[in-house]
């Protein structure tokens, strides 16, 4: 919980400062499951909407691999719940590969709040795909 009110103050302290940046458009791709490395990646996001502001940054998370395991043990743990709602609530659209869900042997049904527009074919061809749509790459 504390992790969620640091993220909230982040997000709201950051506007009056969001006129010294250029609107932009980012990936920040997310291919591992240790939570204490996807907190400070959430962190990260949060600063980087702040700093700019909600109207002048696109921010897409792109999740494939181990990271797949985040979302489904968001099923059952409310916390998870509640911060990956503040960070979608915040903008960031999470993209999941569907290659990850194959191998796992699941769909995107048995994960937290995604649906079928969220799932792409295969994360990393995504990730190629929105650079040269001009997304600049962040992996924290």
């Amino acid at each position: 919980m504390r992790y969620l009110m640091s993220l909230i103050i982040a997000l709201h302290a950051g506007v009056a400062l969001a006129s010294d940046y250029d609107p932009q458009k980012v990936i920040y791709h997310i291919n591992y499951k240790d939570m204490s490395r996807f907190h400070h990646t959430l962190a990260n996001m949060a600063n980087h909407i702040a700093a700019l502001g909600e109207d002048n940054i696109e921010l897409k998370a792109v999740v494939h691999g181990e990271a797949i395991e985040i979302f489904m043990q968001a099923t059952e743990d409310e916390e998870l719940q509640i911060t990956l709602d503040a960070a979608r609530f915040n903008g960031v659209e999470f993209i999941i590969c569907g290659n990850s869900l194959t191998g796992y042997q699941i769909t995107y049904e048995d994960l937290y709040d995604v649906t079928a527009e969220d799932v792409v074919q295969a994360g990393l061809p995504e990730i190629v795909k929105l650079q040269q749509e001009g997304y600049f790459y962040v992996r924290p």
